[in-house]
């Protein structure tokens, strides 16, 4: 059973981020069910490493998407994604070290984090994007 169900609301109607939003989503439930299965450690770490590098790629694409877009509040949008960044660095680095408690807290923070994230901040600069020059030239059905 998965951490974090996609539901339609999620979406922000900017295709790439959607696409991106549901791979994170894909591999948050994949360290979910790691977690949960007791998956061989090297196997954790990957999926771990993964969920970073691509946070950190979909966070640098969001980002510039809301600077071209004209986007005002995107400084206090990117300390909230230094800030997850940090705190899963913080969380994998405890992970490795085997701490057992670990999967309660990081599942917790996953799902909430990301819903949350999604459905109030990042929805906080959907219609901005949407009505910018940026989405006019880069929407595939502008």
């Amino acid at each position: 059973m998965p951490l974090i169900d996609w539901t339609e609301r999620m979406n922000i109607g900017i295709e790439e981020i959607d696409v991106q939003h549901k791979k994170l989503v894909d591999i948050i439930n994949q360290l979910h069910d790691s977690l949960k299965s007791n998956t061989f450690k090297e196997e954790l770490k990957i999926i771990f490493t993964e969920l970073i590098d691509y946070t950190k790629y979909h966070f640098s694409t969001e980002e510039k998407i809301m600077e071209e877009a004209g986007y005002e509040d995107l400084e206090p949008h990117k300390k909230q994604h230094q800030k997850f960044v940090n705190k899963l660095l913080r969380m994998k680095d405890r992970c490795y070290l085997g701490k057992e408690e670990i999967s309660v807290e990081l599942s917790s923070f996953l799902s909430s984090w990301m819903i949350g994230h999604i459905l109030r901040s990042d929805k906080e600069y959907q219609e901005v994007v949407l009505a910018s020059e940026w989405y006019k030239t880069h929407s595939k059905s502008a």
